[in-house]
């Protein structure tokens, strides 16, 4: 989330529009990790969680170098993490 969140990749502009939150909202719950309440799809959390997982997996391009820099875990490792999260959720694909 703190990726999205500081990144340059989605513009301000744009940022409500493919996140479903503003990025003020997501450093909010940045903030709050973890106790947060993710269990509402409608909620700022779970957007947060969910869109965030869903743009680094299959969004925004982070080159190898820069991604080794803001992660601590490789893209391959992060992606069935979204996966399961999913499908504890009972969701079988990420978009909101």
């Amino acid at each position: 989330m703190r990726a999205i969140a500081d990144g340059l990749e989605i513009e301000d502009w744009e940022f409500q529009t493919r996140l479903g939150i503003a990025r003020p909202a997501l450093r909010r719950v940045i903030s709050l990790w973890p106790q947060i309440d993710d269990g509402s799809d409608e909620s700022d959390e779970f957007l947060a969680i969910n869109n965030c997982l869903n743009e680094i997996c299959h969004g925004v391009d982070i080159p190898p170098t820069e991604w080794e820099k803001r992660f601590a875990q490789p893209k391959d490792d992060i992606k069935p993490t979204y996966v399961k999260w999913l499908r504890l959720r009972d969701s079988s694909d990420g978009i909101r």
